[in-house]
């Protein structure tokens, strides 16, 4: 059977009526107005009974507790889909993890917002199921220098814009742009108080324009930190950087043939990562965090592989960084894809994902200097946990 896809998108833009901490950055930003919406996105795709929808959603992360209830949902209504939620780990919307609140004693989730955009995500997930038609699809990657640098290491930075389109088996027509780029969404840096999708709405926008067919924009292994290169912290040069982005993606995929395909596979194994991380810990302890994070000293997180015909998906509970996305993207090749891509915060968010050799906790975590990402990662067994499982997942 030849794929069939669906799309669907709801607005999970937060109401201003009460107040708003923003994600990211520090505590106590509070949300003043509205520049663009956000959204979640769903692309649901079939082949024969295999069944996967692929979302995104402009936010900072969503802890796996909700996703899970979202799954639980989902399958109860469409038994035997596959699901992978990612986040944009937008820096430019409302606290959904708990990090960010009033102080650091005080989370800056609202349990209302989180029921209502559960809500919203499983109807943009639904409705992307019911909307199925044939499409063929093309694939290719194309980098994109000058974009985004690696703030933590200069040296090493993953610039490869990964591109799916689907297209109109009759005629050709674009149903539909996918694209996955590594970079943090926090161009508006820290003193903007305007809820925005970032560059990646911009990114969405142009796309959409220039095809009149929706845009699915992912981030891959962003961590590093992987930010965007310019000074210019404006919606302008986030507009200018999401017309980069656009362009160059569909220059790539524009020579590329659109072709059938058959094969559609998601794989998925659970992960068990020891929380080292002292500030984690207090955050936990604190109630910042949601109970059910971690027990017993122990997180459980996931790690994913999609396959959709020649492009292969890795898909990360967190913030790769970019040496370790690369690694990821060389052993999907080996073990058989014709295009690899890494998708972050794939099912869950657990913060930074270092190569342990790289790994130094800071003697003062509220003074990291060059080791922030320690601070914001799980520990040191992370990444070794997670990768040996992709391994045995990619070459089962």
């Amino acid at each position: 059977m030849p794929l069939r896809i669906g799309f669907a998108r709801q607005t999970v833009t937060p109401s201003l009526s009460q107040p708003v901490y923003m994600a990211g950055f520090a505590q106590n930003r509070l949300a003043q107005s509205v520049h663009d919406d956000l959204w979640a996105c769903a692309l649901a795709l079939e082949v024969g009974q295999k069944r996967v929808v692929l979302a995104a959603l402009d936010l900072i992360g969503l802890p796996r507790v909700h996703v899970l209830e979202i799954e639980r949902r989902l399958t109860e209504r469409v038994p035997g889909t596959g699901l992978l939620l990612a986040c944009t780990h937008n820096h430019n919307g409302p606290d959904t993890i708990g990090l960010w609140g009033p102080d650091y004693a005080t989370p800056g989730t609202d349990p209302q917002y989180l029921a209502w955009l559960k809500e919203r995500v499983l109807e943009s997930l639904l409705a992307a199921l019911e909307r199925m038609q044939p499409a063929q699809m093309r694939a290719t990657a194309t980098h994109v220098a000058g974009v985004a640098r690696n703030a933590r290491d200069p040296h090493i930075v993953d610039d490869e814009l990964t591109c799916l389109q689907f297209c109109r088996p009759q005629d050709g027509a674009t149903l539909l742009t996918l694209l996955v780029f590594p970079c943090h969404p926090e161009l508006l840096w820290e003193h903007n108080q305007a809820i925005s999708a970032d560059y990646v709405g911009f990114v969405r926008r142009q796309v959409e324009e220039q095809t009149g067919a929706p845009c699915l924009f992912l981030v891959g292994a962003l961590g590093g930190m992987m930010t965007p290169a310019t000074d210019e912290h404006t919606f302008e040069e986030a507009a200018r950087m999401g017309a980069t982005l656009a362009r160059a993606g569909l220059t790539a995929l524009a020579p590329t043939p659109c072709l059938e395909v058959h094969h559609l596979e998601h794989l998925r194994r659970e992960v068990s990562v020891p929380m080292t991380n002292p500030l984690f810990q207090m955050a936990l302890a604190a109630g910042l965090l949601p109970g059910e994070t971690a027990s017993e000293g122990e997180v459980t997180t996931e790690i994913n592989l999609l396959k959709v015909g020649p492009a292969w998906f890795a898909g990360v509970p967190g913030e790769l960084l970019p040496k370790l996305g690369l690694e990821v993207k060389a052993l999907l090749r080996q073990a058989g894809a014709e295009v690899a891509g890494v998708i972050g915060l794939v099912n869950d968010e657990v913060g930074y994902i270092l190569p342990p050799e790289e790994f130094v906790y800071p003697d003062d975590p509220f003074q990291p200097g060059s080791h922030y990402e320690e601070t914001m990662s799980l520990g040191p067994e992370t990444a070794p946990r997670l990768l040996t499982a992709l391994k045995e997942v990619a070459n089962a």
